[in-house]
């Protein structure tokens, strides 16, 4: 029989330990290779809920309120929110601005479907505010939004309120345009 103080010198022990290691070491290897790629992989992306300012929802539903004014049958609600020298320039002719009467009457004659505002940004300036946006119209019997416009309007201090005093669009598709690079896409 065997003593404790006759066990088998260190060298053997060790042996036995890395015969019994070796079959697991190229099993745990590819397992490693096969796993660290999935670490790499990048975070999935947060939907990420877009956080309205003050300012933005005032203007927001003072934009929805023009639209809503025009197709009332009240006339004035509309005409109380236009200032009276209002006028609309369009970026394919800036020097012929539309004056408020016609712009009431094409705003009277637009279907009343809402269009789908985006991208609003305001900037107040005390007694003025200018509000940036992209607009899309809904295309007539269907659901989808025809080619979109950008709108900037000029609103003027009334008392407590708010009148628009000019509006300016041009044409907002985006083809052939490319942000320069580094552009922080900054939506509201």
């Amino acid at each position: 029989m065997r003593r404790l103080s006759d066990a088998p010198p260190e060298r053997f022990r060790r042996r036995k330990i890395e015969a019994q290691m070796s079959p697991r070491l190229p099993v745990l290897a590819i397992a490693l290779c096969v796993a660290l790629p999935a670490f790499a992989q990048p975070a999935p992306q947060r939907m990420r809920v877009p956080t309205v300012t003050r300012l933005v929802k005032v203007f927001s539903e003072l934009e929805a309120g023009l639209i809503a004014q025009a197709h009332s049958p009240d006339t004035t609600a509309l005409e109380q929110a236009l200032d009276p020298s209002f006028e609309m320039r369009v970026g394919a002719a800036p020097g012929a601005p539309i004056p408020r009467d016609e712009w009431i009457l094409q705003a009277r004659a637009a279907p009343s479907r809402p269009p789908r505002i985006d991208q609003m940004a305001v900037h107040d300036f005390g007694d003025v505010a200018v509000v940036s946006f992209r607009e899309f119209a809904v295309q007539a019997g269907s659901a989808r939004f025809a080619r979109g416009r950008f709108v900037v309007d000029c609103w003027k201090r009334a008392g407590n309120g708010w009148k628009l005093a000019v509006r300016y669009v041009s044409d907002a598709s985006s083809e052939g345009v490319t942000p320069p690079p580094g552009t922080v896409d900054k939506r509201y």
